[in-house]
């Protein structure tokens, strides 16, 4: 599908600088064309009118001229008077030219002797009866444009092969951002089922037992059934988190901004991880001691700091110790969730904000949680314009240093 795409992208580009340098070559060529046809009208103009008042042209006067030009001035029936220097062929030779030009109803236009085309001006002479017809020849111009022509054709045509090659080069770079958000997706999509299916599977046995027993009552199989809550609670939260994501991809997910206390808000969800860190025998600290109001999404910032707690709780041993602290530096707000616990390995750290990513899956499936959370504490600190740091070592524990500016 990529190679297609990429293909069709290359071809499109290709196509559209064929097109351009196509009239690029075309409008090029005339214009030279009308330039050199307006040279030889001016040429043969200043030469008939210097003739046929009786002026001997110097043939060197007009040498910047490329084209090859001569006249020749006749009686009102025809019959030659005088003839210019630089004659392209004996007289009796130009009998047929000088015929075929003086008996023209146009005075001017072109004619062909001997396979060669010549423009022609008549014009009366302003001195006594009869024509000067000047004649140029503009074979060599025409070879000229017809070099320009084969210049601009070959110039194209490795243009082209330079912007096929560059079309690859950018079609790639453009497909490389699509390409690893497909993928992404593709792996979110993958994860997602695999996450679904290990609860419906639970929730599906466990309904099973339950019907293969009509016998019993709810309350002696109120095992199972509460095994399948459990998991129709564990898929809840997955399907939330999801949920959460997929707004957030499509920019559907909002904030809703305002000044609130952030000491306050971060000591309320601290205090209600009190009870579940003392049944887990871990010391849970706090070091709130600034009261700064900050601008933002209170609900969102509580999010925050319970999917970073949670996890620290998770992952801290009985007697260990989850730390919670606020600092104000005047253009920020720090706010750090440290533990005691088990550590991330410093090559899982770049990734562990990925959906679904565990850096030890075997042990990270005995414990509850979707894989999402740190996804979605990233999207929020960024939403806030914020930034995090993570700094673990293995079984020394884990800190999570979080920057939130203030909006001025």
């Amino acid at each position: 599908m990529f190679r297609e795409l990429r293909l069709k992208l290359t071809l499109i580009n290709v196509g559209v600088m064929a097109f351009l340098l196509l009239i690029f070559i075309i409008g090029t060529f005339f214009v030279m064309r009308i330039q050199v046809i307006n040279q030889s009208q001016q040429l043969m103009q200043i030469i008939a009118g210097k003739a046929g008042s009786g002026t001997i042209v110097n043939p060197r006067e007009h040498d910047k001229h490329l084209a090859k030009y001569f006249y020749i001035k006749t009686d009102n029936s025809g019959k030659v008077t005088y003839t210019s220097s630089g004659l392209p062929m004996p007289l009796a030779q130009l009998t047929p030219l000088l015929d075929k030009a003086f008996h023209k109803s146009n005075s001017r236009g072109e004619v062909e002797v001997n396979d060669e085309t010549y423009t022609y001006l008549k014009m009366p002479l302003n001195q006594g009866p009869g024509y000067v017809i000047t004649f140029v020849d503009l074979e060599r111009d025409k070879d000229i444009l017809q070099e320009l022509l084969l210049t601009l054709s070959i110039g194209g045509l490795v243009c082209l092969g330079l912007a096929y090659y560059g079309s690859r080069f950018m079609a790639d770079r453009a497909m490389a951002p699509i390409k690893s958000s497909w993928q992404r997706q593709q792996e979110f999509v993958a994860d997602a089922s695999h996450e679904l299916r290990t609860p419906l599977s639970v929730v599906q046995v466990n309904l099973d037992i339950v019907k293969g027993n009509p016998e019993e009552t709810v309350a002696s199989q109120s095992k199972w059934l509460d095994y399948s809550l459990i998991e129709i609670r564990r898929m809840s939260k997955l399907v939330d988190d999801l949920l959460f994501l997929a707004r957030a991809d499509s920019q559907q997910q909002t904030l809703n901004p305002q000044m609130f206390s952030l000491k306050a808000a971060l000591n309320e969800v601290f205090e209600s991880f009190r009870p579940l860190a003392e049944t887990n025998g871990i010391s849970l600290e706090a070091s709130l001691n600034t009261a700064a109001d900050y601008y933002g999404d209170e609900n969102r910032i509580k999010q925050l700091i319970v999917i970073l707690l949670d996890n620290a709780l998770k992952y801290t041993h009985p007697g260990g110790q989850v730390t919670l602290s606020l600092q104000n530096w005047g253009t920020h707000a720090e706010i750090t969730v440290s533990d005691t616990g088990e550590g991330i390995a410093q090559e899982h750290l770049t990734k562990i904000f990925e959906r679904f990513y565990r850096a030890d899956p075997a042990r990270s499936q005995q414990r509850e949680g979707t894989g999402l959370g740190l996804a979605i504490a990233d999207w929020i600190i960024k939403c806030h314009h914020g930034r995090i740091k993570v700094t673990s070592s293995p079984g020394k524990g884990t800190a999570f240093v979080i920057n939130l500016p203030y909006q001025s």
